[in-house]
């Protein structure tokens, strides 16, 4: 397991520094988001972004729009709140319009999540279109790596294929088809091992078995490509998992993604808190 305690305490430690405003995407009412967000309103000033039909929800301050994920993007891009959590928006128009505003692109964006057991690791790819390339799912694992390192805790870096390293060896001289494409991966983890050892890294070609590498405490996982690492998300979260927090990382601002099968957000604004305070550069001692 990461080592949860030195990494909780950080971020307990964050929250508490200051209570920031940030704004929520909400695309319709929901009475468990609702409670959720009630629970994080100790961590910062929440208010809701979306259509009117939410506007009901008096609690919270509530801003209706009929492009939702244009203001909550404006709202994040002018500096008008700390921070976004994309919440049930469309998470591709919420990008979009923040990057057609501003120029800026994120660089990575990593799911901390914990699984039923208490395991706490970072997932990444996640979305789909993301990590198609050695080259990627590289510079993936490096800047993970400082992230993890930043919080004080030793990287341990998983990389994963489509095949055993008794397949590959049998079928290693196939370049075509399905088989063809099962080699390609094995050689990309292979290759992406020897690149991260480079820089000191403590990293492991793990091929299929994603369990063993949680068992050896692995607190990194870099899947095959976005879309099996989306798969493996959405597998944990229906097993009784819960996503910590999945930041766009590599903005000026702080901007909060999530899954769409999620209902409690408690830890995605208590994380996002604690990243608005970080990036404030207020040093905890």
């Amino acid at each position: 397991m990461m080592e949860v305690s030195r990494f909780i305490k950080k971020i307990d430690q964050l929250v508490k520094i200051n209570k920031p405003i940030i704004a929520f995407g909400l695309a319709r009412p929901d009475k468990q988001i609702i409670e959720s967000l009630k629970k994080a309103s100790k961590y910062a000033r929440i208010i809701l972004v979306g259509p009117r039909l939410i506007k009901k929800h008096s609690n919270f301050d509530v801003i209706a729009d009929k492009d939702p994920e244009k203001k909550l993007a404006l709202l994040l891009a002018q500096d008008k709140v700390d921070g976004i959590v994309r919440g049930t928006l469309d998470s591709f128009k919420v990008y979009e319009n923040y990057t057609k505003i501003t120029g800026e692109k994120y660089t990575i964006m990593p799911a901390l999540i914990e699984d039923s057991l208490g395991r706490i690791f970072f997932l990444e790819p996640i979305s789909n279109p993301e990590g198609w390339s050695k080259e990627e799912r590289l510079k993936i694992a490096k800047e993970l790596a400082n992230l993890v390192k930043e919080f004080g805790i030793s990287p341990r870096i998983a990389v994963f294929s489509g095949e055993r390293e008794g397949s590959y060896n049998q079928k290693k001289d196939t370049k075509d088809g399905v088989i063809g494409i099962l080699n390609k991966t094995y050689e990309d983890a292979e290759w992406i091992s020897k690149k991260i050892k480079q820089y000191g890294y403590n990293i492991k070609n793990y091929t299929i078995e994603l369990n063993l590498a949680i068992e050896d405490n692995y607190n990194i996982l870099i899947p095959v490509n976005g879309m099996v690492g989306n798969q493996l998300a959405r597998i944990i979260l229906s097993c009784g998992g819960r996503v910590m927090m999945i930041p766009r990382l590599g903005l000026s601002r702080c901007y909060e993604e999530c899954s769409r099968t999620e209902k409690d957000f408690k830890n995605h604004v208590k994380w996002l808190v604690a990243l608005i305070n970080k990036k404030r550069k207020i040093r905890i001692k």
